[in-house]
């Protein structure tokens, strides 16, 4: 790991708890280095709040510092507009659970600090339709045309910019790589607890549930490209602030069950070394070097999605957990290509009610692949490859599949 991830990883300890950083250690040539690190993974403002460099370069520090201010104007006017959005949802009789978002960053010393790219509710299934219409009555649009057929679906407000999505569940149950975990979350609206959020009282998910749902919504983001270290940050601090509320030993086990407890107490073990959280007893007995995982997050940035060689490999690494987990062989690297139906779906909506176009959904594949490939930035095939055999071998090194 090179000096300026260290450093990022330094400051990031601090600022999570609202302590400063000490800029004086940090040399002046690698301060530039550090904060386009943070830009990355989306933490810039946790960054230079913590930091308050004094720079001789006044154009730099200042252009640092305007577009880390206007991350959290943007961000305290978002958590504005989305707690009026919960109010106007409850005038029409319905109350969702705010999941990750707005309650994650209420775990931080200073909530605005945390930019979050969506909010996300988790509604029952049978009200979707009640939900779109008062979404769209306060001006929201979406290009979803399933009728709540997905699991997840996406409404942006024109006006404000503020993005929510709408999930019936919480993961999708037909995805073989991770569609198991959608079961660790039947009856969650039923366990849900009430939190005071910025004088609102929001329902969420019950303790146990939310830091589950962590757990596997970061492996779930693993197989797509990576894991954001901002993740692991609102891991450590929910952790920390719900602490005696969490059922460890149920965690374990569902992790145990779901075949995540390696990869699960890697992460984990990057919150105590790197972040200050105390190891949960009940992973402690898992011998894991967490050094390749935490090397792997720190080279993707946010979720491993700017790289788009990174991006298209995880069609690789989804399979390889799929024939793992349905206990098929796997497919060479034209099901890249090619996707199943079921693959498809997430990314053309239209075949969930025309599942017979299929074949028209791998041209139109194709043919977004074709026209990135001439970007001035295109897909490197052969790097693809590359990425995406370095990071099956991180799914083998951390037990989400057998050995190679």
């Amino acid at each position: 790991m090179d000096e300026a991830k260290k450093l990022l990883l330094h400051v990031l300890r601090d600022a999570i708890r609202g302590e400063n950083a000490n800029p004086s250690a940090i040399p002046m040539e690698m301060r530039w280095e550090l904060y386009q690190l943070a830009m990355e993974h989306h933490v810039l403002p946790l960054v230079t709040d913590a930091l308050h460099v004094e720079s001789t370069d006044k154009r730099k520090k200042l252009g640092v510092e305007e577009q880390a201010k206007q991350l959290v104007i943007a961000q305290a006017q978002h958590t504005a507009d989305f707690l009026l959005l919960l109010k106007d949802l409850e005038q029409h009789g319905l109350r969702p659970l705010v999941v990750k978002g707005i309650v994650c960053r209420n775990c931080y010393p200073e909530p605005e600090l945390r930019p979050s790219v969506d909010e996300d509710l988790l509604i029952r299934p049978e009200e979707y339709a009640a939900y779109r219409t008062a979404l769209e009555a306060a001006g929201f649009q979406t290009d979803d045309t399933s009728d709540g057929e997905n699991y997840e679906v996406s409404f942006l407000h024109p006006g404000s910019h503020l993005c929510v999505e709408i999930h019936t569940c919480l993961f999708p149950a037909e995805s073989e790589a991770y569609g198991d975990c959608a079961r660790y979350f039947d009856g969650a609206m039923d366990r849900a607890v009430e939190r005071e959020i910025e004088g609102m009282t929001l329902k969420t998910l019950a303790p146990t549930d939310h830091l589950l749902f962590l757990l596997c919504h970061a492996y779930k983001h693993f197989l797509h490209g990576g894991v954001g270290i901002r993740q692991l940050c609102d891991m450590a601090l929910m952790a920390e602030k719900d602490g005696d509320r969490i059922d460890w030993p149920y965690i374990r086990s569902a992790c145990d069950e779901l075949h995540i407890a390696v990869f699960s107490a890697a992460m984990l073990r990057i919150c105590d070394k790197q972040l200050g959280f105390a190891m949960p007893e009940v992973f402690a007995d898992i011998a894991v070097d967490e050094s390749d995982l935490l090397k792997d997050i720190l080279s993707g940035g946010l979720y491993g999605v700017e790289d788009i060689d990174r991006a298209h490999s995880s069609t690789m690494t989804l399979e390889a957990v799929s024939a793992a987990r349905s206990g098929r062989k796997r497919k060479g690297a034209l099901h890249s290509v090619f996707l199943p139906l079921d693959a498809m779906r997430g990314h053309f909506p239209y075949l969930r009610r025309y599942p017979w176009l299929l074949s028209v959904a791998w041209a139109q594949r194709i043919c977004r692949y074709l026209a990135r490939k001439s970007h001035p930035d295109p897909v490197s095939p052969a790097r693809s490859l590359q990425i995406a055999r370095e990071r099956i071998a991180l799914l083998a090194e951390y037990k989400l599949i057998d050995q190679l």
